[in-house]
């Protein structure tokens, strides 16, 4: 099984795989990630792509309910 990982932070090395484990162990904000990994502490292009892996990645009893119209 080939494993493919992503960069986002290439300031402090971070991968996408980081991200998704540090949300699976209860991180769910982007203080939680700068804390745990350093994510967007340096230059902070990688802040935005950071959190839509943290949004995607939160168990579903984190995420915030969809609202509905």
């Amino acid at each position: 099984m080939i494993i493919i990982r992503m960069y986002i932070c290439i300031c402090n090395g971070i991968t996408d795989r980081a991200i998704r484990e540090c949300a699976e162990g209860g991180s769910c904000s982007m203080r939680d990630l700068e804390c745990a990994l350093g994510v967007g502490v340096s230059c902070g292009r990688c802040r935005e792509a950071a959190a839509e892996i943290l949004q995607e990645s939160a168990p579903q009893h984190a995420r915030p309910a969809a609202a509905h119209a």
